[in-house]
Formats: C-alpha cells, structure tokens, sequence
C-alpha cells in the first residue's frame, strides 16, 4: 500500500509490476496476514523502493579522425579524447569509463584496452565500443569509429597585392578568398583558412574572421607590410589538413590634395540654359600636389573614376551636363603609372543661374457646390514661375503684400484658404547660392463651382473590329457614344464634353479632336474634358471649371495571316518531281478561329480547317472569322498547274566540227530551264563549244514538277595519246562512230606510208607498227563515214600526236 492507513484499513492494494511514484526512493507499506488463521489480525511492516541512476552514453558518438601521414593507414589515437563528449555533464569521478574492441567486451567489462592514451588502430576503419560503469553498479555501453585519413594536396599560393584603401598609413582590407581556389587547385571539397601565426594554423584557432575584409596587421605602430600569412587546408570529406604561406602586400596610393574648390560660373552664355564651358585642369596643380609619375584623368560620375573608363576627352573645354545637374560633380582620378594604384578627388561645377520672371496665370480651383473658399496648394505653381529654372537653385515664395514679397517676409504656407475670392498672391523667386531675388511677379487665385468627368471611375473602352487600312489596328470611332457614360448622369445640357490626344490638351482646352475619329495606336488612351456651361446673368460663360477622365480606344484586330500570292500544282508527274501537292495554311488555330474556302468564287463544302490541299488549279479564297471578337478578314492565292517535260536533244553541227553544238527542246505545261552534263542550268536549250564524245542534257521544270532528259554523242578525234604503259590515253581511236561499223579509219606516218587500218568499233591503234613501237611524232589519218547530220557519204582527214 502507498499510505499506512491504506495498509491498516487493507485498501487499495498495489499490484505488481508497480510504477513508483516519489523519485529514486519511496516507502510502501506492507500488511501481512496469516494465511492460516481466520482472523483479521494483520502486521504492517514498512519496503522501500529504490531507484539507481543508469549512466548515460550519447548515441550519435562522433568519429575519431587522424590524419595518416604517412599513409600507412594506421595512427595511435589518445582514446582519452572522447572522455568529456562520453560523460558530458556527468561527474567522472562518480563513473568508471573503458574502451573495448568488441561489444561482447564491452557488455561484460572485460578485455578494457590498456594503452587508451596512444592506442593504434588494426584496421582503418575501426569501431571502438566503450562502457561507463556507476559506483551503484548501473552501466551502458556506446561506441564510435576511428579512422586514418590522408592530408589534402594544396598549391603554394603567389602574393597578394592590393592598393592602399586610401588612407595612405600602408594598411588596407583585402579578401583573402581570392587566392582559395589558387591554393586548392579548384578543388571544391576543401576548405581554406587563413591565421595570423604558424601556431594558430596547425591548432586551427583564431581563424581569420571574415576573411573578405582582413585588414594588415599593424607592429608596433607600423604596418606589417609585407606580411606573411599562413593557410590551412582542410579537406571537407576527411577533415584533414594541409598548411602553407600567404604573402600580402600593400601598394602605396598617390597623395593628391583632396579639397580643391569647387568652379562656378554664372549663367552669362545663352541665360536661362545653366550650360557654361569650364577649365577643369584649374586645380590641377594643386591636386597632383607636386607627387612625380601621377597622371589625373577627370569623369562624370564616381563609377568611371573608379573604373578607369569615360575620361572627358578635353578636360579645358567642358560643357557641364544640364541644367539638371547643376551643381555637378567632376570625379578627378590621380594614377601613379607604375603601380596603378589611384585616389579619386571630387569638386563641383556650378552655374548660378539669374532669376527670370515670367506672367503667372491665374489659380483656380473647381469645387462641386462650392462655397467660394478652399485650399490652395501654392507649391504647385513653383513649376511655372521657374519657367524652367532649376528648382533646386531657386527658391519660390508667396505672399500676400507687394511689401511681403519685396522683403522676403511672411510667405504664405501651403495648403493656403483664400481670405477673399479672388485673392491676389504675390511671388518672389531667389537664387539659394547667390541671394538675388525677383518679386514682380503675382497672380490671383479664385473657387468656381466644378464638373465632373467619369465621376465612378468604372474604366471606359470603345471597342471596334480593324475594318480600315492593312489591318493596322488603326478604325474610325464616334466619340459621342462615350458622352453619356462620361458625365456619370450629369445634365448634358449645362455640360460640354469634348475629346483630346494628350492630358495636357485636354486639361488647357486645346486641339480638341473630332467627334469621328481614327485611332494612331492601338490601344490609344485619349482624354475627355468636361466643362460646366455656367452662365452669368449677362449670359457669358462664367465658370472655367472642368474635369479631365481617360477613353480607352481599342481596335481588335482582323485575324491575320498571309496566304502566298502562288502556289504550284504538279499534274502528269514522273516521280522527279521535288514539291507536292501545295497546302494553304492560314497558321491560325482552329478552335479560335472558323475558316471559309472557296474555289473561283464557288465555297467548298466541308473546307473548315486552318488549311487546305489543293486539287486542282484556280483561284483560292479564304474567309476567316475570330470566334472572340467576331472580326473577319480574307485573302486569296493563285494555285497554277505544271508539269514534268518531254526533251527532245539533237546534235547542230557535223561531225569533226571545231565548235561542237547540242540543241534540246522540253515541251509540257511548265516553264523549264536545260542543264549540260549536270552542269550550271540556263534559259536557252542550246550549248555551244561542246567537246566530243557523249554528252547529256537534262531539262527541268523551274517551279520543281520533274525533269526528263536526253543522250547524244559529238563526232571528232582526240588530238594525242601516249602509249607509255601508265593505263591513259593507252590507244588511238575515233569517238562517236560505234554505230557505223563500215567505217574505214586509215592511220599512215608522215610520209603516207599505211601503218594500221582500224575499226570505230574496236581497242584502237596502240602505237605499234610490225610488233614495234612507233617514235613521238605527228601521224596522219583518213576516215570514211556517213555524215549523221546529212546521210551522206565523207571523207576526212586529219593528224595526231604520239608522244612517247
């Protein structure tokens, strides 16, 4: 039982196994009876239960890692190391800690290793298990692995050379991160550090923190330039290391005067403009500081100094940007020419400008029911009364004296209620750097009642199909189907609304556009003004009060596409042809679009693709319609037949002809070009200068439906051979004759003696007479022959040349 009256009264007895409930030791109270007797009597007796604190080992242990030096794959390892990690905020002295080499060992706590400071693994890796023992005999067991791993190869990097960042004490920040990839040799599964000493490089403390912006150290006052750092490499995969130097050295900077004056002109050239011509070399002097080897280049803007870049090409003769940029910056870079290192110096260039004066027109305000008062935004005349003047070199003031305004007194602030209607207002414009002042200029400010302009500001759009013109997005609109949704429910009768192409337009009452309009852009936004008609009782308009609202004008484009003006058809091919049958393809989509085809004004049933095959030759026309916008637009194409030709190829001159000449002729329903042997193609069937022997003519139709062609051979004679055993030009023979085999070809030597009769039809003559080579020498032929031309009968005769 938990309580000594649940015992005595025998209630609420525990079952076993029990979960106790005070931590570490609790008391139960135990009644014991006879199991004999029959009577009640009971003994209570008291047990206490007690708790024992289990150790605990960490279950993640991590690895044990040393570099193998000399890659042998064995170290000795202080096992001690991985005490604290072990026990971690156990006390040790309460708790008994062993290494094993088995988990069996481990778990009976025996075979512990002995040599725990320098123990020397047996393979690599290996797991080590551990037990931690409680004085109370409690105990767990953990392990973790030990492993040798090699020392990554790293490059010696070269030195690090940076400018002095300006402050010319030979100190500056440099990244170091730069030579990272140097000094791993790109390697990216190592890591690089960077340390102050040897010493903090091989324990890997006080690591370089960031190593983006080390600055040098300074010794004693003085930089350590140069200054040597020293690099640890560790590999990522291993955590092993590497080591090796760093040198940094810092350049020194030039040392111009860095405040030369600024340079100011006043606005005499072309006044009103802020545009002088300046010297910029005035200070040079006094920058470069008498410092030998420095150059100064001077630039627009810090970015080009910087870089090096945009040098002002004439720097004695230098217009200043703008008005805008008055006063503007000139950026002086002083470059020593050896090391390269510069300092940039900056000044300004300033035009005073003369305070100009213009008439200021009225300011009025439109109120919608008004009561003749409001407030007034005078800041927002500033622009006009600069009339272009720099705001940022003029000041603008408004008063409500004459006196207030010559004096520079009481300047009204903005918002501002007028004290009467209308109100006079008093301006003075001063210039903020020379102090000059104008105050002859005023105006008055009045409230009118107001008009509104699409008072719900729901956007208003004209939409129209492109029904003008090449489908350029460009339409007429009637403007006054807009009015209504303009005035928003306004009386048309006290309103007049009117169209405009600029907001600018629209809000000074100018160039107003015609009620029928066509478009510029498409979309074009216009402007609507609406003015209230007010009259006084003399009848004269006497409210200037309007409202400007945007118009959007859109023209949705006719479905566009462009069929070719032509097509080609090929009838009667031969399977030469090159193109097939010819496909109009709109390149519109189907389901965005509905298509009608017709063939010479006739519709062609069941044509409502995107494209269509051609069959046939005729006039194609296409209907296509936008199934969102409902706009139409159509084209037509030309679809013509051709057909591959009939050649016919003769030859035009007689046999043995010094200018052989082949005429062919294509007939069929194309066009067609001829081509000789495969050669370049021409208008004209006719080749001339042809040489002898067989030769083809092929005739093609231009548009690609086929080709046909024929073979003739031109009769004559080669004018040498050589004998000589190299396989060309071996015999001597007549071309063309190989279809007369009555014909005679006599061959004699120069002095007409006969030397060989031979055939057109046969190997030729070889060169020999009587088994024996013939000399190099010129030899004479005859031949006897039917001319092809002519079906007559001829003789010709002629020489060669045999050359040995």
């Amino acid at each position: 039982h938990e309580t000594l009256a649940e015992a005595e009264n025998n209630v609420n007895a525990l079952a076993s196994p029990y979960d106790n409930i005070v931590a570490f030791t609790q008391t139960l109270y135990v009644r014991v009876v006879s199991s004999v007797l029959t009577t009640d009597c009971a003994t209570i007796v008291t047990m206490a239960l007690n708790v024992l604190t289990t150790p605990e080992v960490p279950l993640d242990l991590d690895d044990y890692v040393i570099c193998d030096t000399n890659s042998d794959g064995f170290v000795q390892f202080d096992l001690t190391t991985k005490d604290t990690e072990i026990l971690g905020t156990q006390d040790p002295l309460q708790y008994t800690l062993t290494y094993h080499t088995s988990q069996g060992d481990a778990d009976t706590g025996s075979g512990a290793i002995v040599n725990v400071n320098s123990y020397t693994n047996v393979t690599n890796p290996q797991t080590i298990y551990v037990r931690l023992e409680g004085a109370n005999g409690c105990w767990k067991t953990g392990s973790f692995e030990i492993r040798a791993d090699l020392p990554p190869t790293i490059v010696q990097p070269t030195p690090l050379n940076l400018c002095d960042d300006g402050t010319a004490d030979g100190m500056t920040t440099f990244d170091l991160t730069v030579k990272d990839s140097e000094i791993t040799a790109g390697d990216g599964s190592l890591f690089v550090s960077y340390y102050n000493s040897s010493a903090d490089a091989q324990s890997g403390a006080n690591a370089i923190a960031p190593a983006t912006s080390y600055v040098n150290m300074s010794v004693n006052g003085n930089p350590a330039n140069p200054q040597t750092l020293y690099v640890r490499v560790t590999d990522g995969d291993t955590g092993c290391t590497a080591f090796t130097t760093l040198t940094i050295r810092v350049l020194p900077n030039p040392t111009p005067s860095l405040d030369p004056s600024d340079l100011v002109l006043c606005d005499d050239t072309n006044t009103g403009d802020g545009v002088e011509m300046f010297d910029l070399t005035e200070n040079q002097a006094y920058i470069l500081n008498g410092e030998g080897g420095v150059t100064a280049t001077y630039h627009e803007s810090p970015e080009d100094a910087q870089a090096g870049t945009g040098a002002i090409a004439d720097p004695t003769m230098y217009t200043n940007l703008n008005t805008d940029n008055t006063p503007q910056t000139i950026y002086v870079r002083v470059t020593n020419g050896t090391t390269g290192c510069y300092v940039v110096v900056d000044f300004d260039i300033r035009v005073d400008p003369l305070p100009g004066a213009v008439a200021v027109s009225d300011y009025i305000l439109c109120e919608v029911n008004t009561d003749g008062f409001a407030q007034f935004d005078l800041t927002g005349k500033d622009t006009e009364v600069l009339n272009g003047q720099d705001p940022l070199l003029f000041n603008v003031t408004y008063h409500a004296t004459q006196a207030d305004a010559d004096n520079l007194v009481n300047a009204l602030s903005s918002p501002y209620t007028n004290t009467s209607n209308p109100q006079q207002i008093f301006v003075a414009i001063t210039n903020v750097n020379s102090g000059c002042s104008i105050s002859t200029p005023s105006f008055n400010i009045e409230v009118d009642n107001g008009a509104q302009a699409n008072a719900d500001l729901a956007p208003i759009v004209q939409v129209t199909c492109d029904t003008l013109g090449g489908n350029d997005g460009l339409a007429q609109f009637d403007l006054t189907q807009n009015n209504a949704e303009v005035l928003d429910g306004q009386d048309p009768t006290d309103f007049t609304v009117t169209y405009y192409l600029t907001q600018a337009n629209a809000e000074l009452g100018v160039n107003p556009i015609p009620n029928t309009y066509e478009n510029i852009s498409n979309p074009q936004v216009i402007y609507v003004r609406v003015d209230n008609d007010e009259r006084d009782a003399a009848g004269m308009d006497a409210s200037i009060c309007y409202a400007v609202a945007q118009v959007t004008l859109r023209v949705d484009l006719l479905p566009i596409f462009d069929l070719d003006d032509r097509y080609t058809l090929c009838i009667d091919t031969n399977g030469t042809e090159v193109i097939g049958p010819p496909i109009l393809d709109t390149g519109l989509a189907a389901g965005t679009y509905t298509f009608v085809w017709s063939l010479d004004g006739t519709e062609l049933t069941g044509e409502t693709g995107p494209f269509l095959t051609a069959s046939q030759g005729g006039t194609y026309s296409v209907e296509v319609t936008n199934a969102t916008t409902s706009c139409v637009n159509t084209d037509s194409a030309q679809v013509i037949v051709s057909s591959p030709p009939t050649v016919t190829v003769e030859v035009a001159t007689q046999a043995f002809s010094d200018n052989g000449v082949i005429v062919a002729e294509a007939t069929g329903d194309g066009i067609y070009e001829y081509s000789l042997d495969n050669g370049p193609w021409q208008e004209s069937g006719t080749f001339e200068g042809v040489s002898f022997g067989e030769h083809v003519v092929t005739a093609r139709d231009i548009n690609g439906c086929g080709e046909a062609s024929g073979t003739v051979t031109l009769l004559n004679y080669p004018q040498f051979f050589t004998p000589n055993g190299d396989g060309r030009n071996e015999t001597w023979n007549i071309v063309g004759f190989a279809d007369q085999p009555s014909t005679k070809i006599y061959i004699f030597d120069r002095f007409g003696k006969l030397l060989k009769q031979i055939s057109p039809s046969g190997q030729g003559w070889n060169g020999t007479y009587n088994g024996e080579q013939m000399p190099t020498s010129d030899y004479w032929f005859s031949v006897e022959y039917v001319e092809p031309s002519t079906g007559q009968q001829k003789q010709f005769r002629s020489h060669f040349t045999l050359k040995r």
